[in-house]
């Protein structure tokens, strides 16, 4: 299982790569354009608007397994470390739940954006694909969360 999480969140953090390099060159021709020839490319702020909530959902998972998020641990590193461990395996639990729950909600609504045939307004891509890619995300983060946690409650019987 961790190993196919981990070959999940890597794929998802080059994906995230590949979002943000199409982004950056998004970007650079647009200005260019609007500020050389007046001419702006059409779309070109939807795209990014889309790319950058992509690039988040895409790379949140990779984050937390790394443990590269921000966290405030001054009242934790109080404790022994056995219960250090025992406090980061619920906590994990508690974000797994989360993230199940957001996943769901999710889901819910890319149906409701499917049946209702959302799309943007400049270039009419359909809603629905960025929304679902979103839960995808997050059930990804959430099996993350969950192998953490295994992880430190394993470490609690050593």
């Amino acid at each position: 299982m961790e190993k196919v999480i981990i070959k999940l969140n890597n794929g998802l953090q080059y994906a995230a790569q590949v979002v943000l390099i199409i982004m950056v060159f998004l970007v650079t021709f647009d200005v260019l354009g609007r500020w050389l020839f007046s001419q702006p490319i059409s779309g070109a702020v939807e795209v990014t608007e889309l790319g950058l909530s992509m690039v988040i959902f895409l790379t949140i998972a990779y984050t937390h397994l790394k443990e590269e998020h921000i966290s405030i641990d001054f009242v934790f590193n109080k404790f022994p470390a056995k219960v250090q461990r025992i406090m980061e395996g619920i906590v994990n639990l508690i974000i797994t739940a989360l993230m199940l729950l957001l996943a769901s909600s999710l889901f819910l609504y890319t149906e409701r954006l499917l049946t209702a045939g959302r799309v943007t307004g400049d270039l009419g891509l359909p809603v629905y694909l960025f929304a679902g890619l979103a839960a995808i995300c997050a059930i990804v983060f959430a099996l993350t969360s969950l192998l953490l946690s295994l992880k430190y409650f394993g470490k609690v019987g050593k």
